[in-house]
Formats: C-alpha cells, structure tokens, sequence
C-alpha cells in the first residue's frame, strides 16, 4: 500500500475513463425520440441484453454485502445464490412475468398497470415503486465508501473517499441524465467486461493465498455444521432459504424495475427469455463469488489468530476488503480499486435512470397529463436522476439501521415487490383481476414496513424473522387482489377497471 496502489490506481482509472468517455461519445448520433430515450428503440441484441443484465446487478453493493455474508456465514451463505439461480432460470424458462410484459409494448413497468387497471393505479403503483427504489439505494454510497476505503492508500482518508464516491455518481449522473437507456446498457457491457475479468482474476489470485481445502477446514473447525448446512444456521432455515428463491431469483430477476427496464428494451420475446436463462448463472455467480472472497478472508485471519468470529456491524463489512489490501501486490489492488469504482457505477446508472423514469413518466406525467411530451419527459427524468443523486448523498449519511446490509436492502425493495409481484402476476395471468383488487393488493402490500428495523421493534412484529413478515406481507397483497376483485364483481355487474 502506499505510492505504488496509488501509480496502479491513477493508471487503471484514467483507461478505464477514457474507455468510458470514448463510447459516450459514439452516441451522440442517436436519433432522439421517447422509445430510443427510455427503452434503447427495443432493439438489444442477445450479447448486450446479458451484459446489462448482468453489470446492473452486480454493483459493489452486491459485492459488499455478499462477502460480509460470506464472512458471518461461511459456505452456507451459497444457498443464496442457488437460490437466485432457481428463480432466475425459472423466469428464463417460462418467461414468468417478462414475456407478456415486453409483449405488452410499455415503456415504463407502472404503465402497465394503466394498461391493465387504470390510470389511478398506475400512479399509486408508480409511488409506492419510487419510495421502496429510493430508500433501497439510501446505503449504496455508505456502503462502498466503508467496503472500499481499506483499499486505498492511509493518506486517503473518509473525507477523501466520500469525494471520490461522489465524483463517481457525478459521472453516473451525467452521462445517464443524456444519454438515456442506451447510454446506460453502452456502459454496462464495458464495466460487465471489467467486472467479470476483475473479479475473476482476483480470486484465482486469493485462492492461491489461502487455499480452497484450508477455507474448507477452517470454516469446519470454527462454525462447525452450520457453515456448510444453511438449515442448521441460526441466520438461515427454510423460511429463509424460499424467501431467498422469492427475492434474490424470482423478485430480483422477473419483478424487480431495475431488471424488468432492461427486458422492455431486448428486442424481442424469445431473445428476452434467453437472456434470463444466461443471466440465471450471472444471479448465482453475483452470489457465490462474493460470498467466496468474504470466506477466504474470514480463513485468513483465523489463520493468524484474530478473533474473526466476533466481528459485527461496519468492521464485518470492511473485513473482506482489508483482507485483500492485506495480501494483494499494489498493481492488483489498483485494478480491484478500479473494478469496484466500474461496479459501483453500474448499479447507480440503472437505478438512478429507472426511478427517475418513473417519477418522470409515471407520477409527474400522469398528474400534469404530459406522459408522452417529449421535450418535458426528458427534461423532468434528468432533474429527477439529480435529485435522487442528491437524496442518495444525504440518506448514506444519516441512516443508522441495525439491520445487515443485504437485509436492509430486501426489506426497503419489498415495499415494491410485496405487492408489484401480485400486481404483475395478477394483471397479466387472472382475467378476473379488476381496480378494486388492485387497490387493495398495493395497500396491503404495505405491511412489509414492518419488517424494517425500527418499526418492527415498536410493533407486535418484534418477534417475526424477515421473511415471515414478507411471506405474510405477500399473503395479504394476494388476499387483497383476489377479495378485491370479487367485491368489485359482486356488487357492480360491469367492474370498474372495463
């Protein structure tokens, strides 16, 4: 550490900006229109669908909170990314969700629900989407400047880091604000490259560090079955292990906007369905991968005596990356340093760009009735993708949740898909499905607040796990569609959604 990360550090990010600069500037020659701004003209091919895929949902947050996973739970924290691989393949297989949704010709996934039920529900649905997207991203900036300070030199201290986070989402905002939906997917296939490569090479290094036998046997001798079995984890057990194929494969892959925004933009069905099916293996590896680097650390300071096991809060989560500024030669902690910049970046274009659509498109043009201006669209989704930066600034700093950070970030996006999921399944799958139902099922869909730390210790929810609460969250959004829809039927012969 020292000068020489420094050197490796300046050189890495200078190419790996100018690589970015350079396909940004290939871009300015796209025909402007609302398709080509919000969904890329629906003209993705297969390469580029996975890329975008893949880069979105592998952002340094995925890494952070995998590897602090990795480092309480041992190998049992794999469960998860099989678990997004089941959820993720099935989606691929079926077309669960995705298929009829691109077939459906929508920009937006909150115009589908004025397709389906009405105006009112699209703006409803549409805030409620907004709320649970922004709070989810309120740790990401916190998160990686923590995961990612041990990496630089000691001269570079906090204040430094939140300068360089912020410079980053500066030129997420930028590019993201002008560029559209086509900027962002030409700058996930960059930084997917990046990250895949990186990641890779990193641990093939780490590996021979501390071997696969010896992460084995440590996490044998110190956690003991319940490092291998995540049924035996007091963490884990089944509810946890199906909540787990429901919000990291199915949620993540199928209803999650972030993901979903790139489905609206692949040029067709059959090409949509396959690029979930590649994915699945990308929504495994985003899992395993980290999870593994958090195992390896966790074995290499067990090795030399630490107290590993007593870790909690920021220090667990750091404890990965100060593990590899520990062992890594300077040259391979500058392309590390540049790899979680790339990571970091491509989570923030695509959920910057979706919220900001959203709130664009979906709650202002549907109150102002501007939905398809174009000039005011555009204008209104750049305004919207800076102030969430901002927002995003200002939460990092003052949330003190005591929740990890992975459990932080499903019980924010469950505000969304607790109900988006009976929503979208419901719309495109029951005929029977009507504005009432709609309404109950979004309302209902709520009380997946409750599982958010400080909520659930004021209330009567204080003794039920996070999935428990999300399981019922779901039950009664479902309860909520159904009864909904035959209230409506049995007291209106012609239901109000026709």
């Amino acid at each position: 550490m020292g000068e020489g990360s420094i050197l490796f550090i300046g050189v890495f990010a200078a190419f790996y900006f100018m690589v970015l600069l350079a396909s940004q500037m290939r871009l300015r020659s796209q025909p402007s229109s609302l398709s080509e701004f919000f969904v890329a003209s629906r003209n993705i091919k297969l390469p580029a669908a996975i890329a975008t895929l893949g880069a979105t949902e592998i952002g340094l947050i995925t890494i952070a909170y995998n590897a602090q996973t990795g480092f309480g739970a041992g190998f049992s924290a794999f469960h998860i990314g099989v678990a997004a691989f089941i959820g993720c393949l099935f989606v691929g297989l079926t077309g669960f969700i995705v298929g009829p949704l691109r077939r459906s010709g929508v920009l937006t996934v909150p115009e589908f629900y004025e397709q389906r039920f009405g105006r009112d529900i699209r703006l409803f649905g549409g805030i409620i989407m907004v709320l649970a997207g922004v709070l989810n991203m309120g740790l990401f900036l916190k998160v990686a400047a923590l995961y990612i300070l041990p990496l630089l030199p000691p001269e570079i201290g906090n204040a430094s880091i939140e300068v360089i986070m912020v410079v980053l989402i500066a030129i997420a905002v930028s590019y993201t604000a002008f560029g559209g939906m086509r900027a962002v997917i030409v700058t996930d296939i960059i930084q997917f490259c990046l990250m895949a490569i990186g990641l890779i090479g990193i641990l093939i290094y780490l590996t021979g560090v501390v071997p696969l036998s010896e992460a084995v046997e440590t996490v044998q001798r110190v956690k003991g079955d319940e490092g291998f079995n995540p049924l035996l984890a007091k963490d884990f057990g089944v509810d946890y292990i199906l909540w787990m194929v429901i919000v990291a494969g199915i949620v993540s892959s199928a209803v999650w906007p972030t993901a979903l925004s790139r489905a609206l933009c692949i040029e067709n069905e059959k090409t949509t369905k396959q690029a979930y099916l590649v994915s699945s293996v990308l929504f495994a590896g985003r899992m395993i991968l980290p999870a593994l680097l958090g195992i390896l650390a966790f074995s290499f300071y067990a090795r030399s005596g630490a107290d590993a096991t007593n870790l909690v809060g920021d220090a667990k989560l750091a404890a990965t990356a100060q593990f590899m500024a520990d062992v890594l030669p300077p040259w391979i902690i500058g392309l590390t340093v540049v790899v979680f910049f790339a990571s970091f970046m491509s989570t923030q274009d695509g959920y910057l760009f979706c919220w900001a659509s959203v709130l664009s498109r979906d709650i202002l043009g549907v109150i102002t009735g501007k939905v398809d201006d174009e000039g005011y669209q555009k204008k209104w989704t750049r305004i919207f993708i800076v102030l969430i930066a901002l927002y995003e600034l200002y939460w990092g700093l003052i949330y003190s949740g005591t929740e990890d950070v992975w459990k932080y970030i499903a019980i924010t996006g469950s505000i969304y898909f607790c109900s988006g999921i009976v929503l979208l399944a419901g719309g495109l799958y029951w005929k029977g499905a009507t504005r009432f139902g709609a309404w109950c099922a979004l309302i209902l869909g709520f009380s997946a607040l409750f599982a958010l730390g400080p909520i659930k210790e004021a209330t009567v929810f204080s003794s039920w796990s996070e999935p428990q609460i999300g399981f019922f969250s779901i039950g009664l959004s479902i309860f909520g569609l159904v009864a909904g829809s035959y209230f409506e039927r049995f007291f209106f012969q012609k239901p109000i959604s026709s």
